[in-house]
């Protein structure tokens, strides 16, 4: 998902913990301060949130839901990994990049 900068450290806070505690998927992870050509725009960061399958409907859906519990309340695409690592990103006009986007 992308944050504004401005909520980005409290935002990041609550999924380190629900990650940490075993509420979210294996893994997080977010957006360091320097510049990223991939992203939408240069005032947010991306942080990202991995499920052991995006095939599992079931645990994308229930890690969506544990993030809306932390109050985060906007749409979030689902990315592959595989896609990101084929160099797919909406900013170099590809489309229909999200598994999952609500």
């Amino acid at each position: 998902m992308f944050v504004s900068t401005k909520y980005v450290d409290a935002t990041w806070a609550k999924i380190k913990e629900a990650t940490e505690a075993g509420r979210l998927g294996s893994a997080a992870k977010v957006a360091t301060a320097r510049p990223n050509p991939n992203a939408p725009n240069p005032r947010s960061r991306v942080i990202c949130v991995y499920t052991y399958d995006w095939k599992d409907e079931a645990d994308v859906r229930r890690v969506r839901e544990e993030l809306r519990r932390l109050s985060i309340t906007q749409k979030i695409p689902y990315k592959a990994d595989a896609d990101t690592q084929a160099g797919k990103y909406s900013v170099r006009g590809d489309s229909g990049i999200a598994k999952y986007y609500e």
